[in-house]
């Protein structure tokens, strides 16, 4: 390779690039707007709206019915928002109720623990970790040779 990155089309060496190696990009010294830039993205404003949309809905809405029906119907907002942007990775949206409902009040830790690990639950979950476990090995492809 010769100094200045650009591929030697008579190398035969393999760790040659077959394409041309560019220099970075230069970079301007960083100020004030790059970093209000870094931190004011639109997905950091998708994961705040769930907590605010959350806050909106209990300080605002009033139902003629228990309080926690409302805190219900913030939870399922914020949740909600976080599915819609995808702001948040979905597993971490989908284990959001086991720390948002005993923070609201609405059910115990223990409650909401047992109904994610209902035994269909865990019947379905197993079903897909041998699944899983079927396809990496090629147990399906070695069943098939098999039969044939």
């Amino acid at each position: 390779m010769n100094g200045d990155h650009t591929p030697n089309l008579n190398s035969d060496d393999p760790k040659t690039p077959l394409l041309p190696v560019h220099d970075p990009i230069p970079r301007s010294p960083s100020s004030n707007s790059s970093l209000t830039s870094l931190i004011f993205t639109p997905n950091n404003f998708y994961i705040l709206l769930g907590p605010l949309l959350c806050t909106l809905i209990c300080l605002l809405v009033k139902l003629d019915a228990p309080v926690t029906s409302i805190y219900m119907l913030a939870i399922l907002a914020w949740i909600f928002s976080w599915w819609f942007t995808e702001a948040v990775p979905m597993p971490i949206t989908s284990m959001a109720p086991l720390f948002l409902f005993p923070l609201f009040g609405i059910a115990s830790a223990d409650s909401v623990a047992r109904s994610y690990m209902d035994d269909v639950i865990a019947l379905v979950l197993g079903s897909f970790i041998l699944a899983l476990a079927v396809e990496h090995y090629n147990i399906h492809k070695r069943l098939a040779l098999n039969v044939s």
